[in-house]
């Protein structure tokens, strides 16, 4: 372990204006402060509670800092104090969603994987951690949820929709419409089904079945469809809802 550090800037470059991320004045502040310290020093202070303790997105810093040096047994340590940190957060969002415990837990694994991927990740593209830490668990933690409970929903609907049941057959329609490597004939049915629609529909079902882009999100950074459209989330449903019925329409002409 270095006897020193210097605080090193960050490097990914933001895409609206091309300027580079900049960390918070009192995280800088911190890393300073740590910077100056000896190794034992800076390892207390790492891992001091209480008020005194250092922000989430200092924590970051050391772990990845660590990882480049290659002392991994530390930056280990310092992420399972993050986890603990972050873990009684991470639960109560996940209330809010009232997902099935099993699912929950399956929500909170693979966010810890996520956070781990990318507080051990040296490339610039995990330096976001180190700028806006909770903004991004959060949005993690929501496009996760997201997922699980899409497909909760489709389990749902299977189950009660009954055999031969025109739901399912027009989901099984967009499931080809929205086929990413269609052949010829899965072309031609596509152009024809969409003609039926307006272009708001088709751009609905583009971004819903297509992209994967949730209708609404209470994450205020999260792209939606609602967002791209520029209407409330009960406004793209209700475009899906027209675009089905007039897909339902189309099959059985």
């Amino acid at each position: 372990m270095k006897d020193t550090w210097t605080p090193n800037p960050l490097t990914r470059i933001r895409r609206d204006d091309g300027a580079a991320y900049h960390r918070e004045p009192s995280v800088e502040a911190e890393i300073r402060e740590l910077c100056a310290l000896k190794p034992k020093l800076r390892q207390a202070s790492l891992v001091r509670g209480g008020e005194g303790r250092v922000k989430e997105e200092t924590l970051v810093w050391a772990i990845r800092e660590h990882a480049r040096e290659g002392d991994t047994e530390t930056a280990w340590r310092l992420a399972e104090l993050l986890t603990e940190r972050v873990s009684g957060h991470i639960s109560r969002q996940l209330a809010k969603w009232r997902l099935p415990a099993e699912d929950a837990e399956d929500c909170t694994r693979d966010l810890f994987l996520k956070l781990f991927d990318a507080l051990f990740d040296t490339e610039p593209s995990g330096e976001f951690w180190e700028v806006r830490f909770w903004v991004c668990l959060d949005r993690r933690l929501w496009n996760l949820v997201e997922r699980r409970q899409g497909a909760l929903d489709v389990q749902l609907r299977e189950a009660e929709a009954p055999e031969g049941n025109e739901s399912g057959e027009t989901e099984s329609l967009l499931a080809r419409l929205t086929d990413p490597n269609p052949g010829p004939e899965a072309l031609a049915e596509r152009g024809a089904a969409l003609s039926v629609l307006t272009e708001t529909e088709r751009l609905a079902v583009y971004l819903k079945y297509v992209e994967g882009l949730p209708e609404e999100s209470d994450d205020p950074e999260r792209v939606t469809a609602a967002k791209i459209l520029g209407v409330t989330g009960r406004s793209v449903r209700n475009y899906l809802r027209r675009a089905e019925e007039k897909l339902k329409q189309w099959q059985q002409t």
